[in-house]
């Protein structure tokens, strides 16, 4: 059993191209084995959807499976955080401001990772807060592109007030969330705490899921309202680096 499973891992193994295809032949020469061994083996992971059938049916190639699996694994935080580490590190750079990576976690929105800009007077630590979704750029967009938010959780959200600027009605978040679709990205503008500004844009995965949401944020004086949509689309091509390591089509 188990020579057959490292044989199902060497056959696997075999593939380092897009849309690379072998027949039974190669395989069991590029694997040591029999020619039937072979067939049997790939049929088996066919059947299985790891691999597929070409076109003419004589030679296999990988199969929809290991994509399924593959978007899962990237999916883990630890994953998630490694891949967006360098376009991250390019968005700090270019905007001089603190950038980070946040997810929706029971109705929070959790940051995951952050990279701090050049300047001494930042926003702190995020890293493992859990902040309400209606205060942050990052929890509007998880809010408005997050295909696990319902519009019960809209409904029910807890819209408490922590500044004169906060989001307290359900029609203004409504109407909120329906602008951030709209144009692609959201803000905030001293909502969680006064002279505080920020920016966000979502992380969409290969088949177009927002997996996380990307920031950047940093005192008014610096991310002024009339900034805020440059460093939007600078944040646009750091979020479309990060698709494409998800694997999103550029």
């Amino acid at each position: 059993m188990l020579k057959t499973a490292d044989r199902a891992l060497q056959l696997l193994l075999l593939f380092e191209e897009v849309d690379q295809e072998y027949r039974v032949g190669e395989i069991a020469t590029m694997l040591g084995i029999d020619k039937s061994v072979a067939s049997r083996l790939a049929a088996t992971l066919a059947s299985k959807g790891f691999l597929k059938r070409a076109s003419d049916n004589e030679a296999f190639r990988l199969g929809p499976e290991l994509g399924r699996l593959g978007m899962l694994a990237v999916a883990s935080s630890d994953n998630l955080v490694e891949l967006a580490q360098g376009p991250m590190d390019r968005l700090a750079e270019e905007t001089a401001e603190t950038v980070n990576l946040a997810r929706l976690e029971d109705g929070k929105t959790v940051n995951l990772a952050q990279v701090d800009g050049p300047f001494l007077v930042g926003v702190g630590d995020w890293i493992g807060w859990r902040t309400e979704p209606h205060t942050t750029a990052n929890g509007k967009v998880l809010l408005a592109f997050s295909e696990d938010v319902s519009e019960g959780l809209l409904e029910n959200l807890p819209l408490q007030a922590f500044t004169e600027r906060t989001i307290t009605t359900t029609e203004e978040m409504r109407v909120e969330v329906e602008r951030i679709r709209s144009r692609g990205w959201a803000t905030t503008l001293g909502e969680l705490e006064e002279g505080f500004n920020g920016v966000a844009v979502p992380v969409l995965d290969g088949t177009d899921r927002c997996r996380t949401a990307l920031s950047v944020s940093g005192p008014v004086y610096r991310m002024s309202a009339e900034r805020l949509p440059e460093v939007a689309e600078l944040c646009k091509r750091a979020a479309e680096d990060i698709g494409a390591r998800l694997g999103r089509d550029a």
